[in-house]
């Protein structure tokens, strides 16, 4: 899994690669709330990671990652932060597709529309994008992550308001689910995500990576799937590209033309 949630360069999933040696470094946290032991590992041969193949990887992070395979049972690990550290990160996944690049702007967004662009700040976690937005009139901190779905943490009373405003409806997708809409930037620029969990619990990870707020929101696949997205972690801006054309209309609709974000 590419992750930008993740630091590591590469961690892998030691219940499904059998591993020897190593020894316990401590414990991690996944975003849900489950904890796991960290192995560090002396070395990892004959990694291959899409067309790139190396013969080794040393001091590489290990860990039990069964939870993962219920997404995909060949589940090996991840890709992180480190792995592309120095690069700006594209992503397409409508063309299943991601993209480094060495230079600036003028390099990854050649040839591109720009549909937005997002500054961001990081605090404790060099790979955590975290944006100020309102979802209609209601603050929230957004964590920025491949590496999950989406969800909204606010108490049962915000929830609820945001409901009744309209703001959060259940998802015809998942019932379980709900749609948001009245997303808004500091940028100025607008969107709305299709079916995201919703959560009166704390967000987990908030500490982690240093989010001290209380309303909380995870932006992740539900909204990135409907973009091409730039990930400049030297400049701090999330580029939002004109999506492909199977992406949701609604989200493209909720956005501001170029250069009126």
């Amino acid at each position: 899994m590419l992750d930008t949630g993740a630091e590591q360069a590469l961690a892998i999933n030691d219940h499904r690669v059998l591993l020897s040696g190593g020894a316990v470094i401590g414990k991690g946290l996944f975003g849900s709330g489950q904890t796991f032991e960290v192995m560090l590992r002396p070395a990892i041969k004959n990694v291959h990671i899409g067309s790139l193949s190396y013969a080794s990887a040393t001091q590489v992070a290990s860990q039990n990652a069964q939870l993962l395979e219920a997404i995909t049972p060949d589940f090996l690990g991840w890709i992180g932060y480190w792995f592309w550290d120095g690069y700006a990160l594209k992503l397409d996944y409508q063309q299943s597709q991601a993209t480094f690049y060495k230079d600036g702007p003028g390099d990854y967004l050649k040839g591109e529309k720009i549909i937005a662009e997002l500054p961001f700040e990081v605090r404790k976690l060099p790979n955590q994008p975290i944006m100020h937005v309102k979802i209609g009139s209601v603050d929230f901190a957004a964590a920025f992550d491949t590496g999950q779905y989406g969800t909204v943490y606010a108490d049962a009373e915000t929830l609820h308001r945001l409901t009744r405003e309209g703001y959060l409806t259940p998802s015809h997708a998942d019932m379980e689910k709900f749609d948001v809409s009245g997303l808004r930037f500091d940028s100025g620029a607008k969107a709305a995500i299709p079916a995201m969990d919703v959560s009166s619990s704390p967000f987990a990870a908030a500490q982690p990576i240093g989010l001290t707020e209380t309303n909380i929101i995870t932006i992740g696949y539900g909204f990135f799937r409907q973009y091409k997205t730039v990930w400049d972690f030297k400049g701090r801006r999330i580029y939002l590209l004109k999506p492909a054309p199977q992406a949701s209309r609604r989200a493209a609709a909720d956005l501001p033309a170029p250069g009126k974000q």
